[in-house]
């Protein structure tokens, strides 16, 4: 096939994948480099594109080449519905990263249920353990869900230090059949975690580029949603107002999330706390670090608590949000300035999720299924396999 033939496309079609790849039309034409008008007369049917042009859209769209060709736009859970944002994002659209990396977590969830049909003892299995109604009291919600996880019994090294919490707290979702991957580049101003709460094998996902203490909140804050079978797309901002129903399952799961990481009696006898009456940036910093908490979620912690009001958080918060900022460039800088920057492995076992690496890799030991989809479920390169497996070994 000549590579400028043009191909029959269905009107409707190429509209359909990039929106739904959260592209406007502007951005799109960019990328693809074509004129707006030309890729809306592909889009209405009036123009047919080439095959390199439709491999262009099926690349940047990441639709399957076939799929462009069917018939009609197939009708397909629509997440721009189904998931939500909170207060003034509620209406704004995904980016096309996050788009993919949603595409990205249903795919690896259908990976799984696969295995657990071919190789059940490659998979961990996944149950209902932890249910939740908004009618428990999110006290209790906290302790219980504190109680699932085994928190109690991490030493105080684990909390101390925040990727070892971190670790821990996966490790033991993880352990309950539930999928906790990474995002590669979604912005963190657009989302600090979301789920799907599909049993079995629901999926928490965390963005890769926040710090341990906010992942292990927003993990936390995931599971509830899933102990309430209500996923979410989550950026954790609090308001001061209700004004939807989603607006308060995301502040219920917070406040369930924040009893679980800082039980109230813990809290209320720290040295610290006791005998602080106005909070400072230094002040929240040195204290939220006992319990393994972000500056940020230990002080919406103390306005539930009634020790401190919703005046002291509005002040610190561009404060807070600044130090975050400033550690994320130093981190970044430092990353630059290393030789080769954070471990190319490492980063891919993290984003997959430890658990979903080593269930499609015990199924290819144990031959369940063959080499090309090993490479496949783990987008990576065969002989690259040897590497990612030594990056997974605990």
């Amino acid at each position: 096939m000549s590579a400028s033939q043009r191909i029959p496309v269905a009107a409707g079609i190429l509209e359909w994948a990039r929106k739904t790849a959260g592209y406007d039309k502007t951005l799109a034409s960019k990328r693809l480099t074509v004129k707006e008008d030309r890729l809306t007369a592909f889009e209405q049917g009036e123009l047919q594109p080439t095959i390199n042009q439709l491999r262009q859209m099926s690349k940047l769209y990441k639709r399957p080449l076939a799929v462009l060709l069917l018939p009609a736009p197939p009708k397909e859970f629509d997440a721009l519905r189904d998931f939500r944002r909170t207060g003034e994002a509620a209406d704004l659209s995904w980016s096309p990263a996050l788009h993919a990396e949603y595409k990205r977590a249903l795919s690896q969830r259908e990976v799984v249920l696969e295995l657990s049909e071919l190789s059940p003892s490659s998979v961990i299995a996944s149950h209902h353990g932890f249910q939740l109604t908004r009618d428990t009291n999110p006290e209790d919600a906290g302790k219980a869900l504190r109680e699932f996880l085994g928190m109690d019994s991490w030493k105080s090294g684990i909390i101390n230090n925040p990727r070892n919490a971190l670790r821990a707290a996966i490790d033991a979702v993880e352990n309950h059949g539930i999928l906790v991957l990474q995002t590669r580049d979604v912005d963190i101003s657009e989302m600090r975690g979301f789920s799907t709460s599909a049993w079995p094998y629901p999926v928490i996902i965390l963005n890769g580029s926040d710090w341990p203490r906010p992942k292990l909140f927003t993990l936390l804050h995931e599971m509830c949603h899933l102990a309430l079978n209500a996923g979410g797309l989550c950026d954790l901002h609090e308001s001061t107002t209700q004004k939807r129903s989603e607006d308060r399952v995301e502040q219920y799961c917070n406040r369930v999330a924040a009893s679980a990481l800082m039980p109230a009696g813990r809290v209320m006898s720290d040295p610290v706390v006791r005998t602080t009456e106005q909070w400072t940036l230094d002040g929240l910093l040195g204290a939220s670090q006992r319990f393994g908490a972000s500056s940020e979620a230990f002080l919406l912690r103390l306005i539930t608590l009634g020790l401190a009001n919703w005046d002291t958080y509005w002040a610190l918060k561009p404060r807070l949000d600044a130090h975050y900022t400033r550690l994320r460039r130093e981190e970044k800088e430092k990353q630059k300035r290393a030789e080769g920057g954070p471990p190319y492995y490492r980063v891919k076992a993290r984003n997959l999720g430890r658990s979903y690496v080593e269930s499609v890799l015990d199924a290819y030991q144990t031959r369940a299924i063959s080499s090309y989809d090993v490479v496949d479920y783990l987008d990576i390169k065969y002989d690259q396999l040897p590497r990612l497996q030594e990056a997974v070994i605990r």
